[in-house]
């Protein structure tokens, strides 16, 4: 169990170490797509959606790690920047999900084709046999954390 817990705490730091590389990268990749001119927290905010297609502004909140009223006031400005629209519940009227605009899946592809472009020249100098570990080890992460995580929100779609 001691050992275990070792490896488990090398683990997450290896994860936390790539996190940070990973946040220097988007916000890179902001930065170079300036005409598309939102924060790094407003493109969380609209990734988060584009990953799930629609959400609840809870769901988003909880996702986000950040308060309902943060978090409704950051939808509300992504609204009026015509970034995402609003879509009522077809079974019930009071509730509403928020969906991504074309504009908004414009700004999240273009971003993610800028990550992709940057991380390809960070992976390009490495050998195939490094880049078929690498290809490995990220893809028997995502199992491992798909099979043993539970979701911190309810599906409700």
């Amino acid at each position: 169990m001691k050992n275990n817990n070792k490896k488990i705490k090398n683990i997450i730091k290896q994860v936390m170490i790539f996190n940070d590389f990973y946040e220097e990268v988007i916000q890179s990749s902001l930065i170079k797509n300036q005409n598309q001119a939102v924060s790094k927290l407003e493109f969380r905010l609209l990734h988060t959606v584009y990953r799930h297609k629609k959400l609840m502004i809870s769901e988003i909140a909880d996702l986000l790690n950040i308060s309902l009223p943060n978090c409704s006031r950051y939808v509300k400005t992504a609204i009026e920047d015509g970034y995402i629209k609003k879509q009522i519940d077809s079974d019930d009227k009071r509730v509403y999900y928020v969906t991504l605009t074309d504009k908004g899946v414009n700004i999240v592809e273009s971003t993610l084709s800028g990550f992709t472009d940057e991380m390809s020249q960070q992976f390009n100098g490495l050998d195939l046999t490094s880049l078929d570990r690498l290809n490995q080890s990220f893809c028997d992460l995502n199992s491992a954390i798909q099979d043993t995580i539970k979701p911190t929100h309810s599906k409700r779609h």
